[in-house]
């Protein structure tokens, strides 16, 4: 057993998905969150300042002694993380494998993958769906825009802005006619209302938070370390404003929330 909380960081609201993922599975986990608001977006960033971002990320999180790090943020887990990950001395969890294998595991023959520019430039999707299933037809699509629409706060059901982001930017992946979409950013979940009724109920969308919670999960109990309580704690920072990170974050998880701001990073390391 292990007591330690388990960290996660992506660069805004987006990791709340992987985040309501592991309140749902692992209820006696405490859990620190880190959203790097100040930064966001990360999907239109340098490599070299994703790197030096998910290092000072993953620095803030160490600091409470954590016991392992999901990396809710598709662009970091698509791009940087394996030149992060060795210098870390808790495992780091990417949302890529994860999602990748669920998709191989259900058959799926044609899936369109929905994510931010620099995960679609790195092809880190396209190149583990192909390894998983030989022969499967992928179509990406950059949706950066819709990034922006969630941490402007639209994604409520019926919401008319991200109702029209959602048709602009996956017109292309209606057209391609996919049997699943992998949402690859953890921020599109939060419009997966919007966007299930743009597509319509035959498309199967698999959340890369939802994944790679499962996939911490099953590590922890398979190693013995889960934590010996039935209710955990949790604690919400962010680099942006605390209350409005709050507002938000309390619609989508459904309960309070008291956010704490902690100031934008910019250089840190693993190992601290």
């Amino acid at each position: 057993m292990d007591a330690r909380p388990i960290g996660l960081f992506d660069s805004g609201l987006g990791g709340l998905t992987a985040a309501r993922a592991l309140e749902e599975l692992l209820p006696g986990e405490n859990l620190i969150y880190f959203g790097d608001s100040a930064n966001a977006p990360y999907g239109v960033r340098s490599l070299p300042d994703l790197e030096r971002l998910a290092r000072a990320n993953a620095a803030f999180l160490l600091r409470y002694d954590v016991k392992a790090i999901l990396v809710a943020c598709g662009t970091v887990s698509s791009t940087v993380l394996p030149s992060v990950r060795p210098a870390c001395p808790v495992p780091m969890f990417d949302v890529v494998r994860p999602a990748c294998a669920r998709a191989a595991e259900a058959g799926f023959r044609r899936i369109a993958v929905a994510a931010t520019e620099a995960t679609i430039r790195s092809g880190a999707f396209d190149r583990q769906l192909r390894m998983e299933c030989p022969g499967l037809q992928v179509f990406s699509k950059a949706c950066q825009s819709l990034v922006v629409t969630v941490e402007q706060g639209h994604f409520r059901p019926g919401d008319k802005a991200a109702e029209a982001a959602v048709a602009a930017e996956l017109e292309p992946v209606r057209a391609f006619g996919p049997q699943a979409v992998l949402l690859a950013c953890t921020h599109f979940p939060l419009l997966q209302d919007q966007i299930s009724a743009f597509l319509g109920d035959g498309v199967e969308l698999i959340s890369v938070g939802m994944e790679a919670a499962r996939a911490l999960r099953d590590y922890l109990q398979q190693n013995d370390l889960l934590a010996p309580r039935s209710r955990g704690e949790h604690r919400w920072f962010t680099s942006g404003s605390a209350r409005d990170f709050g507002v938000l974050a309390e619609v989508f998880l459904g309960h309070s929330v008291r956010a704490e701001h902690a100031r934008a990073l910019s250089a840190g390391d693993c190992d601290g």
